[in-house]
């Protein structure tokens, strides 16, 4: 999915003097800029974004509409937005705020893109009578690299309202807040994959524990059923997890649908656009530790062949891995 940038600006949030608003906007024919904002816009679509939609007549809302006629005024009024929610916090860090308008899939997008600063090692070259002295200073205001996501983040469609969202929690009036969804956006973003995920899993392993199910086949099956529902349906269904995790177990299966419910998992929830993908990067794999200290990365079709990979249950109570039919061992350094 190509991304078409069409205007962009940069505006300064300097903690100790206030924002500096740029009155033009970034030079898009300079290919290193146009690299850096679209690696930052696709890598706001990870397992800890959330989803939602703008209610229309809301003032993020109606702000962000006038991208479209007037951007630069547009960027200012809605990073002035965020900042006077932003600058409550006592700990929220200087940043530098990326307001992108771009073109993806034939529809209209608006991105908000917060990129910290990081304190970095660079070098100044001092001339003066004495000659040219090289010196080593510590830079206070460096950005993360384009291939590091953004510190915080939204992707707004401006036809439908729908939007994906990277946030973070800051300390306002001595406790930590989303402050984003709840005081910038004023809307209420469904969890994340990653979210929804820890909830399913979290909840099999006690259920499985009633049962004296083994932890690591209901942590695997958990994934499985995650990633290929996810492959199928384009969603998490309780249903589909319960079943792959449960099997025939009626009981088990009614106590974790329930559960999971009460943890605040919202079922068939709308995913981020690239959710599949982003599925079978994280959950296409087992991750095993063992308690001698041994790490095993397992593809899961992989893992359900006994031909490839066994667990055995011993009399006294450990657990066996045997590894089968391999026919070379790579070391890598």
């Amino acid at each position: 999915m190509d991304i078409y940038l069409k205007q962009a600006i940069l505006q300064i949030i300097d903690r100790q003097t206030g924002p500096i608003f740029s009155t033009q906007p970034l030079d898009l024919t300079k290919e290193f800029v146009r690299e850096y904002l679209i690696k930052k816009i696709q890598k706001l679509a990870s397992a800890q974004t959330k989803t939602g939609t703008l209610v229309a007549s809301s003032a993020f809302a109606t702000l962000s509409q006038q991208a479209q006629t007037d951007f630069i005024a547009c960027s200012q009024a809605i990073t002035e937005r965020w900042y006077e929610q932003y600058q409550a916090s006592e700990e929220a860090p200087s940043c530098d705020i990326f307001v992108v308008l771009y073109e993806q899939d034939t529809q209209l997008y608006l991105a908000f893109l917060k990129v910290d600063y990081h304190e970095g090692y660079t070098h100044l070259i001092d001339s003066g009578e004495a000659g040219v002295q090289n010196e080593l200073i510590v830079h206070q205001a460096l950005l993360s690299g384009k291939t590091q996501k953004a510190d915080e983040g939204l992707s707004l469609n401006l036809s439908d309202l729908t939007y994906e969202l990277i946030e973070k929690k800051y300390v306002f009036s001595g406790t930590k807040q989303w402050y984003f969804s709840t005081r910038v956006i004023e809307a209420q973003p469904l969890p994340s994959l990653e979210e929804n995920v820890k909830v399913i899993k979290k909840v099999a392993e006690k259920i499985g524990a009633k049962f004296e199910a083994p932890k690591h086949d209901v942590v695997a099956d958990v994934k499985e059923a995650v990633y290929e529902s996810v492959e199928e349906t384009g969603q998490i269904d309780a249903e589909a997890v319960a079943e792959k995790v449960f099997k025939t177990n009626l009981t088990a299966k009614q106590a974790f649908k329930e559960e999971v419910a009460e943890k605040g998992y919202i079922d068939q929830a709308p995913l981020l656009r690239d959710a599949k993908t982003i599925t079978e990067k994280k959950y296409g794999k087992q991750k095993l530790k063992l308690s001698n200290g041994i790490e095993l990365i397992v593809p899961l079709e992989v893992y359900r062949n006994p031909d490839l990979i066994e667990f055995t249950s011993n009399p006294d109570g450990t657990i066996s891995v045997m590894i089968k039919n391999v026919d070379e061992v790579i070391n890598r350094l």
